[in-house]
């Protein structure tokens, strides 16, 4: 059915979101963008959710758009389905671990530069083919490819559009870990179950001066981590007076 296309479930303090489409790689259509711009902001505004783990299907993570559904996808309005994932993903506060086996392409890919920790299995594979559709590249990855990778290879990765192996990946720190394709779910799980353990503010507070940490000067990223420290180190210590 299509609302299970994309699934979402609560595990604890974990937001679990899947894409299933398998029969078209989890392609993604309208109603499909919608839908995982829906459950990012459930995740978003739901206090019981520490960590977003984010997958596929066993054979294939995402290959980006359905390009069958690009006449009725282009020219995106201010509130159209791709640019409300989009949207969705960037502004996401919370850590988003991704779980990816088999193929992910265009946005597939592209949407990992949002993740904090990206597991793979031996056999993934990654590729932008934008240039090859006549396209650029979506998802802020003209800015954010070049700082996880280093501009040269973001270069080749965006101009190209060759398949890029795991092992690649790894090596120029696309990915976090490379596993048995077997052990991709329980490598997420698990880490996103120590994510989740956490304090919560802590995270988001880290994950936010990580982002915004990138384009500053250190001086005013130091500015930015004492006015954090200064609300959160008083409750700590008044929490620990308190259970003293």
């Amino acid at each position: 059915m299509m609302e299970a296309r994309i699934t979402h479930e609560l595990n604890g303090q974990i937001w679990s979101i899947g894409m299933n489409r398998p029969e078209k790689r989890n392609a993604l259509d309208a109603v499909m963008f919608d839908a995982l711009a829906d459950a990012l902001l459930l995740a978003q505004r739901d206090i019981r959710v520490h960590c977003v783990l984010l997958h596929g299907t066993r054979d294939s993570f995402c290959s980006g758009h359905d390009t069958a559904a690009f006449e009725t996808l282009w020219p995106q309005a201010a509130d159209g389905a791709v640019r409300r994932c989009i949207d969705a993903f960037s502004d996401q506060p919370k850590p988003l671990v991704a779980a990816v086996n088999g193929a992910a392409v265009g946005f597939g890919a592209t949407m990992l530069l949002h993740a904090d920790w990206v597991v793979a299995g031996e056999s993934a594979m990654f590729r932008f083919p934008f240039a090859d559709l006549g396209i650029v590249p979506e998802a802020g990855a003209t800015a954010l490819l070049g700082r996880r990778v280093g501009d040269l290879t973001a270069r080749d990765w965006l101009l190209s559009g060759r398949p890029i192996t795991a092992a690649e990946a790894l090596g120029h720190g696309f990915v976090s870990r490379v596993v048995a394709d077997a052990d991709v779910r329980a490598a997420a799980n698990d880490y996103a179950m120590c994510l989740a353990a956490k304090p919560p503010g802590a995270l988001q507070a880290a994950r936010r001066l990580l982002q915004e940490g990138a384009t500053l000067p250190a001086r005013e990223a130091i500015e930015k981590e004492l006015d954090h420290l200064n609300t959160f180190i008083p409750a700590v210590v008044g929490t620990s007076i308190s259970h003293g």
